[in-house]
C-alpha cells in the first residue's frame, strides 16, 4: 500500500494538468499512488495523460458527471489509507505528502489536515499573495460558523476511511462541496477533527478559465444558490450539537 495518493479530477484543463501532474511526481515521498479522474475531457487532456509512463502514476476516465462525482469515483479506486487532493490547476509543493502524512500519523484524532497558507498564483505561476489560513480549532470553528472555507481544497490530506463513511463528496451540489466536506466531518466525528498546518502545501491558480471562479456565474446560479444553502445547513447542524457549545 502506498504511503498515500494524490487525487485530482479534471475536465479540460490542457493548459495546466501537466504542471499538476509533474508536481505529485516530483513529491519528495515516493512511496505514493498518482490518480487522475478525467472526467470526459473534450481537449487534450486525454493526449497529455497518455504521454506519462511512470508507474505511480493512474488514470481513469468516466463521463462528464462533474467534479465531486469523478472525485468519488477516484475514491473508491485509491490503494492508500490517505487521500490528498490536488486540484487539475494548481501544484503541489514537493514535502506536501511528507509533512501531511506524517502529521495523521502523529495526530490519530484529525482526519483531514490542510495548510495554513494559501500561496495564490496567476496563469502564468507567478505570485500573487499569500493568504494565512487558521492554525488553531477556535480559529477554525469561527471561519466555519461564518461560512468562510477555513482551509483551501487542494491542499488537504485526509483519511480515506473516515471520509468513505460519510458517503464520500455530495455528488448533489455544484459548488461548496469542500465547505460541505469539513462540516459534515466535523458533525460526524462531534469534535474539531480537521486542522491546518502551518507550512505551505500548494499552490491555488487564479486564472479567468477556472469552473468556480467568480467569472464562471455557478456560484450565483440557481443551482450554486442551492449548493450553498444546503453547506449552510449542514455547518448548522454541525454546530447544534452540545458539543460545539461548549
Amino acid at each position: 500500500m502506498p504511503c498515500a495518493t494524490i487525487l485530482t479530477a479534471v475536465f479540460n484543463c490542457e493548459d495546466y494538468i501537466a504542471l499538476a501532474v509533474g508536481s505529485a511526481l516530483a513529491q519528495t515521498e515516493g512511496d505514493i499512488e498518482i490518480l487522475v479522474v478525467d472526467d470526459g475531457s473534450t481537449d487534450r487532456t486525454p493526449e497529455i495523460l497518455a504521454r506519462y509512463d511512470d508507474p505511480r502514476l493512474r488514470v481513469l476516465r468516466c463521463d462528464r458527471g462533474g467534479q465531486p462525482r469523478a472525485l468519488n469515483i477516484g475514491l473508491a479506486a485509491c490503494a492508500s489509507a490517505y487521500v490528498a487532493i490536488l486540484d487539475a490547476d494548481d501544484v503541489a509543493l514537493p514535502d506536501r505528502v511528507r509533512l501531511q502524512a506524517d502529521f495523521l500519523d502523529a495526530n490519530g484524532e484529525i482526519m483531514l489536515v490542510g495548510s495554513g497558507v494559501r500561496p495564490l498564483i496567476d496563469a502564468n505561476g507567478d505570485p500573487i499573495r499569500r493568504v494565512l489560513l487558521p492554525t488553531d480549532a477556535e480559529g477554525i470553528m469561527s471561519d466555519l460558523r461564518r461560512f468562510i472555507t477555513p482551509m483551501f481544497h487542494s491542499s488537504i490530506m485526509f483519511r480515506k476511511s473516515a471520509v468513505v463513511a460519510l458517503g464520500g463528496y455530495d455528488d448533489t451540489l455544484r459548488c461548496h462541496i469542500d465547505t460541505d466536506l469539513y462540516a459534515r466531518l466535523i458533525g460526524a466525528c462531534q469534535r474539531v477533527s480537521i486542522a491546518n498546518i502551518e507550512a505551505e502545501l500548494s499552490l491555488k491558480r487564479l486564472h479567468p478559465g477556472q469552473s468556480f471562479g467568480p467569472e464562471s456565474g455557478v456560484r450565483t446560479s440557481p443551482e450554486g444558490l442551492r449548493s450553498a444553502e444546503t453547506a449552510r445547513r449542514r455547518i448548522a447542524e454541525a454546530f447544534a450539537a452540545p458539543w460545539a457549545q461548549a
